[in-house]
Formats: C-alpha cells, sequence, structure tokens
C-alpha cells in the first residue's frame, strides 16, 4: 500500500511565497529638490573640510544628519541614508559631466543643479565675486511632487519637446538680425528642463548669458574690424598692380614704336631715300 504524503510538507511549501513576499525589497524615496540642494552643500563643506580628499563612511554619515536637519526633518520622519548621499553625488557627478561636454561653449544649461555643481567643481569663490544661489527660483521645479529617478522613458519624451518647443523656426532663426538681436538675446526666457535623475524645474539663466553675449558681440566686432583691415589692404594690392601692369603696358609699346622707327630707318637707308 502506498504511503500517504506526509501533512507537514504543505505548510512549508504554502509558507515559502509568504516569507518571499514579505521580504521584498521597498522602493526607495525619490529625491526631492530640497534635499538635493542641501545634499550638494553639505557635501561640498565636508569635501572642502578634508580638502578635497575621499569621504568614509563615518563622514557620509555626517553629510546625512546635516541634509536631515537642513531639511527640517526630525527622528520620525524618513531621511535619506549615507549610502543613498554617496550613490546620488556620484549620479551627480555624471550628470555634470556630461552636460559640460554636451555644451560645450553654449551660453547655460537648464540643469537647476549646474551652478551648484559649478561651484563644486571650481572651488569657493571670494565674497564679492560669488553669485548667490536663487532656491525660491529652482524651488518651483520641485512643487512639492517627487519624480522617479529611474524614469528614463519620460525624460526622453520631455527632452524631445523641451527641445522642438525651444528650437526657432527657419524664419524667425534670421529675423530681426538688425533690431538689437544680441539686446533682446540678453534677456533669458525660463525654461523647463529635465536632468537625468528625474528632476526637472523652470531655470532662469540671467547674468551669464548676458555676458556670453557681450563677449560674443565683442568677439564678432573685433572680427568685422579684421576683415575690413584685410579688404582694404586688398584693395591697395590690387591698385598696386594695375598700376605696374600700366607701366608695363606703356614700356612694351614705346618698344615696340622704336623698334618699327628703327626698321624703317634701316629701310630708308638701304634704298638711299635720304
Amino acid at each position: 500500500m502506498a504511503t500517504p504524503p506526509s501533512a507537514t510538507a504543505s505548510p512549508s511549501a504554502s509558507a515559502s511565497p509568504v516569507s518571499t513576499t514579505a521580504t521584498k525589497k521597498p522602493q526607495p524615496i525619490p529625491w526631492t529638490h530640497q534635499e538635493t540642494v542641501h545634499l550638494i552643500q553639505a557635501y561640498q563643506e565636508k569635501w572642502y573640510e578634508l580638502r578635497r580628499g575621499q569621504l568614509k563612511a563615518s563622514q557620509w554619515e555626517e553629510v546625512a544628519v546635516t541634509v536631515a536637519a537642513r531639511c527640517g526633518y526630525d527622528y520620525t520622519e524618513p531621511s535619506k541614508t549615507s549610502t543613498q548621499c554617496r550613490h546620488k553625488m556620484e549620479k551627480l557627478r555624471q550628470r555634470h559631466r556630461s552636460v559640460k561636454k554636451r555644451l560645450g561653449l553654449s551660453f547655460g544649461s537648464g540643469w537647476p543643479y549646474f551652478d551648484l555643481m559649478e561651484r563644486l567643481e571650481q572651488g569657493p569663490l571670494p565674497i564679492s565675486a560669488r553669485r548667490p544661489y536663487q532656491e525660491e527660483a529652482a524651488a518651483a521645479a520641485d512643487d512639492g511632487e517627487e519624480v522617479d529617478e529611474e524614469d528614463e522613458e519620460n525624460y526622453r519624451k520631455l527632452q524631445s519637446l523641451d527641445y522642438i518647443l525651444r528650437r526657432p523656426t527657419i524664419v524667425n532663426r534670421f529675423s530681426g538680425a538688425k533690431q538689437g538681436y544680441f539686446r533682446d538675446s540678453a534677456v533669458k526666457r525660463p525654461r523647463v528642463a529635465v536632468d537625468d535623475d528625474g528632476d526637472y524645474g523652470d531655470v532662469v539663466d540671467g547674468q551669464k548669458g548676458t555676458e556670453m553675449v557681450v563677449e560674443l558681440a565683442t568677439e564678432i566686432k573685433a572680427f568685422a574690424k579684421r576683415l575690413i583691415g584685410v579688404e582694404n589692404m586688398r584693395m591697395e594690392i590690387m591698385k598696386e598692380t594695375e598700376r605696374c601692369r600700366l607701366e608695363m603696358e606703356n614700356k612694351r609699346i614705346d618698344m615696340i614704336v622704336q623698334s618699327q622707327r628703327k626698321i624703317v630707318d634701316s629701310i630708308d637707308r638701304a634704298f638711299g631715300l635720304d
């Protein structure tokens, strides 16, 4: 007779899916704009304190505590861990490098953390040369909403839409060049940009864009002066060449006339016409 299956096997088998679902890793809470700003500033302070040295685990813990304190979180509210802070800074550094490589000599970036990362990489500036970071203008990017960091598809769609909206038409690209193009271009309009981490917001490029436009206008003016100088030199060379050509032509005509006169004189002497 066949032995019936053991009764203890079914409870363990049925308990395995329950334990699997119970140990499922929770989804991380996305970074808000305020947390990201405080993270960059806290990391900058700690990094400069170490003279741009690598942070240890305990120092990353101090950065995480500083971010939570500046955001006004208490012990009951969820805050970012030291590991999350380290991973976020690595992503911000990678994004900053890619944005700088993509910009080249462009006027500015629509990424809301570009200026902060520039200050982080370039070092502290004197107080007189330091431009305050407008958190109020960039905080509109948050609006109380949190964006998933891994939402790459949404980022690509919004980036394509933003490029289409900002690209001028063929007619508008060349119209109004004589009616103060550089003056109008100096006033930068707010743009909506999306970064690789899924953060997006309104960015106002002001002083930097104005300085770049003024510098570009100065370069164009200097180039125009050099071009006029080259053109004047070319005209002088052409005049000198034409003068030399006329002199040579007159000499050639004189030589022909003299040679013909000598031939006539020789014929006269040969036939005794004198």
